[in-house]
């Protein structure tokens, strides 16, 4: 793993730890050296990523925004592999990991305008947003789409749910609204009904914003 790799995921690390609201130093360190088999913080430092005390390590404002597009990237590269190329959730995560390396600004900006801007990674983890989200430009049309943007007749699969702002969904998804499911839209409005397999469930519009989906094209 060359240098700059190495500070990548280094920085990858701090940040998912920090999520955790862990900013303990030695612990951060020690899962550093069992990543990368190098302790590199003091490489940080001298790079202006970070700065540190005897109990703490903490980004600086280069720092932040270094990690944020490192994760960012990495975890859009999950999506891209799971929700569009279908790949198994096992050993993503070192193919998004080596993807993430190679991607431009520009490339990661069409994956996310593609995904439909997606908020979480596969994980359920946040995805933080860039220029693009903000300016929702739309350059690209997008195939994975909040169900909510199907019209009568269309078809999609299920790609991910966002589960964390309505409980209700895991109800839904004891009804087998679960990722990986072909469903088809019958009605959207007043409410949103859809097919699953050989049952019509009925949504309200909120809800239908937060089910993500593969659309088919016309006649699939």
């Amino acid at each position: 793993m060359e240098k700059n790799q190495k500070i990548e995921e280094a920085l990858s690390i701090i940040w998912e730890e920090r999520e955790k609201n862990n900013s303990d130093k030695d612990t951060i360190k020690k899962i550093i050296l069992e990543k990368i088999q190098e302790d590199i913080l003091g490489d940080l430092s001298a790079e202006g990523y970070v700065t540190t005390d005897n109990k703490s390590i903490k980004f600086t404002a280069e720092g932040e925004a270094a990690a944020k597009d490192i994760i960012r990237r990495q975890r859009l590269a999950e999506r891209l592999l799971i929700d569009v190329l279908e790949l198994g959730r096992e050993g993503v995560d070192s193919y998004a990991c080596e993807f993430e390396h190679i991607i431009s600004k520009e490339v990661e900006e069409s994956i996310c305008t593609l995904l439909g801007h997606p908020k979480e990674c596969p994980h359920g983890q946040p995805i933080p947003s860039g220029d693009c989200c903000i300016k929702a430009k739309g350059m690209i049309e997008s195939i994975v789409v909040p169900l909510s943007k199907l019209s009568p007749g269309s078809i999609g699969k299920i790609v991910y749910l966002l589960t964390q702002k309505h409980p209700q969904l895991h109800k839904l998804m004891s009804l087998g609204i679960v990722p990986g499911v072909r469903v088809s839209v019958h009605q959207v409005f007043p409410s949103f009904i859809i097919q699953v397999e050989e049952t019509q469930v009925a949504l309200e519009e909120d809800i239908a914003k937060e089910i993500y989906v593969k659309r088919y094209p016309e006649g699939k």
